[in-house]
């Protein structure tokens, strides 16, 4: 069996919903397999119109990497301008999409599949997450690896050494 097995399996059951392009005719380049809480959040109802815009803006965020745009990844500690970073350590294979361009500020936590396959466990308000050495931090990384784990117990992330090299992780992208 692979994690492409595996992957179908988890949608089959429920347990996962893989993303398509809002708009119709996109291309489907990349794969973005989500859990429900990140569904709920892009796909809605929303509890008032301001909360209704800044998820669609996460939408947006999603349909970029699903599309095959071309991506800002961060290549340093810290993100900068970047739509995806690894988290330290980076042994761990823990990843963020960072939806910023609307507030609040919200990050997607997941790793990845396979090359150009996210799976997207969790995600939190910027502002809940305090310092990158807070136990908010610790506590969502722990929660996606967690998750990761009860989804596909045989199978590990895409483990490289994303310092030197970002290739084996996502297609179309330019370092921040």
């Amino acid at each position: 069996m692979s994690i492409f097995v595996e992957i179908l399996n988890r949608i089959q059951e429920g347990r996962l919903i893989e993303l398509a392009p809002a708009l119709p005719n996109q291309p489907a380049i990349r794969r973005m397999v989500v859990a429900h809480e990140i569904a709920d959040i892009v796909h809605g109802p929303w509890e008032d119109s301001d909360w209704a815009i800044r998820c669609n803006y996460l939408r947006a965020d999603i349909d970029r990497f699903i599309t095959g745009s071309r991506i800002p990844v961060s290549g340093g500690r810290y993100g900068g301008d970047s739509d995806f970073k690894q988290l330290v350590p980076s042994r761990d294979e823990i990843w963020e999409l960072r939806s910023r361009s609307h507030d609040p500020g919200l990050r997607v936590f997941g790793r990845f599949a396979a090359f150009d396959v996210f799976v997207a466990l969790s995600w939190q308000k910027r502002s809940d997450l305090g310092g990158p050495k807070s136990r908010s931090w610790r506590d969502a990384k722990v929660h996606c690896a967690t998750d990761w784990k009860n989804l596909f117990p045989a199978y590990d992330p895409i483990h490289e050494n994303a310092a030197a090299d970002f290739r084996a992780y996502v297609s179309n992208y330019f370092l921040v």
